[in-house]
């Protein structure tokens, strides 16, 4: 379900809506996300996403344990699946995405804040990817993990399947702010309004060279990052944005 901030519609507000109060993700729940955040990836008017669950007591305690353990090995791959679909997107939709964390967030739910570009989290907030201590392995967007935390510590998250509180969690840059429960979404929304006044364009272009950061080498990197920002230049985006620096003035993209 996804809500606009009544105070600035350019900021949508997107629950993770899954089964009771610990908000357990089924494949229900993922082909939903993914949907919303296809439309949200088109609209013009959105510059940024909060993505938060529904209820007060978590994020999520991960994907439904009811629904996972009596798959063959189909139906398990189509799982699976349909968690890669939101993930994926949330790592390359066109506007910022901003993971507001309450209580805990595990397994299939840590893989989709790992795909937002901000994590801001509660200071009861627990993370972690215990896949392991149920029988399977971790997979698709934990491979985010790494490059998050380094490798050292996310073989042990990993191997272990330990999680770690808040604090932690900030001190390995897991999340990037902890703040009170009853902070957490008015942070968001301040964290979402640094985007309203950017350009679009350019949020989807840094979006996407971040993006193929994590995919390709260096020199294949390099060489879309040279053309990307080369195209960025057939928008009035650079002129507009340079010019009002220059004229001490909030630029006004005006590509919404």
């Amino acid at each position: 379900m996804t809500d606009n901030n009544a105070t600035n519609p350019a900021i949508a507000v997107t629950k993770l809506e899954g089964r009771g109060p610990l908000n357990l993700l089924g494949k229900e729940t993922f082909l939903a996300l993914k949907a919303e955040l296809d439309r949200l990836h088109e609209d013009r008017s959105a510059r940024a996403l909060v993505l938060t669950g529904s209820g007060e007591r978590a994020f999520s305690a991960g994907v439904d344990l009811h629904q996972m353990k009596d798959l063959d090995p189909e139906d398990a791959e189509a799982f699976i699946t349909a968690l890669h679909g939101p993930a994926r997107k949330l790592l390359t939709m066109s506007i910022p995405a901003i993971a507001a964390i309450r209580g805990p967030c595990l397994g299939g739910a840590l893989e989709l804040i790992l795909a937002c570009d901000i994590r801001i989290a509660t200071e009861d907030a627990i993370l972690g990817l215990p896949e392991v201590q149920v029988g399977i392995p971790s997979v698709i967007e934990a491979s985010l993990l790494p490059p998050t935390i380094g490798l050292g510590r996310a073989r042990r998250m990993l191997l272990t399947g330990e999680t770690v509180d808040a604090s932690e969690a900030l001190a390995i840059g897991l999340v990037d702010r902890v703040v009170p429960a009853d902070k957490l979404m008015d942070v968001a929304y301040e964290t979402a309004n640094t985007f309203v006044g950017m350009s679009r364009d350019v949020l989807a272009s840094q979006k996407d060279i971040v993006a193929k950061w994590l995919e390709l080498g260096e020199e294949e990197s390099a060489s879309f990052t040279i053309k990307e920002f080369a195209r960025i230049f057939t928008t009035g985006a650079p002129r507009e944005g340079m010019t009002a620096f220059l004229e001490k003035r909030a630029p006004d993209f005006g590509d919404g």
